[in-house]
């Protein structure tokens, strides 16, 4: 048995399908692709497949994580070109990692997330959103008010935000955010509060979102950084307190 964590993008018109269909289409592909997965044991057995946290629908990604146990394979890249061929366009796997025993699964091992965020062609602010939103970002404190299973709780984003650049050339902004069980910063609740803050309205379709990867926590010592799930580089390490 090897368990695998594939790494896969989502652009295009795909990106208005909902995570749980998402699910059912990898299920379908899996099995159109004849990989030797395993089934869960009892009276309604399922693939062991897992998902790391999931898109918000119309945002698209080029760093999305499904961790997947099959029985037996031929290799990792044997895995991905079988899933390659039976995809449909906009969804492709970009890579396949064998597990370590023990590792975390994808869900719990998230700890942030990478964003580039614009806003969409039709929907561009008339005035400096960038020095506005850099000036917003730069309180001490970004209260906001969370949906949770029991209604609603008062938040500070401040914390959840690891890091922020822009690009003004492309009117966009890249934001490290926090993305664990703990604390999830949604890039739409950021802008929201950056709207009330200024006194509009914000609704999420004005923003286009785009995921660029997932990351995980490492510890060594006194110290802790961030490294992508797949395809870890040293310069992708991102170094936090």
């Amino acid at each position: 048995m090897n368990k695998l964590r594939l790494k896969f993008s989502k652009n295009g018109p795909i990106k208005f399908i909902g995570h749980l269909d998402v699910m059912r289409y990898f299920q379908k592909a899996i099995r159109r692709a004849e990989i030797d997965v395993k089934y869960s044991e009892g009276f309604s057995p399922h693939q062991v497949i897992s998902f790391a946290q999931p898109l918000s629908v119309g945002a698209t990604s080029d760093g999305e994580y499904m961790d997947m146990t099959v029985n037996s394979m031929v290799s990792t890249t044997d895995v991905m070109n079988r899933l390659n061929n039976v995809m449909n366009e906009g969804i492709e796997i970009l890579a396949i990692e064998e597990l370590m025993e023990g590792d975390e699964k994808a869900m719990t091992a998230a700890y942030a997330a990478r964003y580039n965020i614009c806003f969409r062609e039709t929907s561009k602010p008339d005035f400096d959103w960038i020095g506005k939103f850099e000036d917003y970002l730069s309180q001490d404190e970004l209260p906001a008010m969370k949906k949770t299973k029991s209604g609603e709780k008062e938040i500070d984003m401040k914390p959840m935000i690891f890091d922020c650049s822009f690009d003004k050339e492309n009117e966009s902004v890249n934001l490290f955010l926090s993305m664990s069980s703990l604390a999830t910063l949604k890039p739409a609740l950021l802008f929201k509060g950056f709207f009330d803050s200024l006194s509009l309205v914000f609704s999420p379709s004005i923003i286009a979102v785009h995921r660029v990867d997932i990351y995980r926590l490492i510890e060594e010592g006194d110290k802790k950084y961030i490294l992508p799930f797949i395809n870890s580089r040293n310069e992708d390490k991102f170094y936090v307190s």
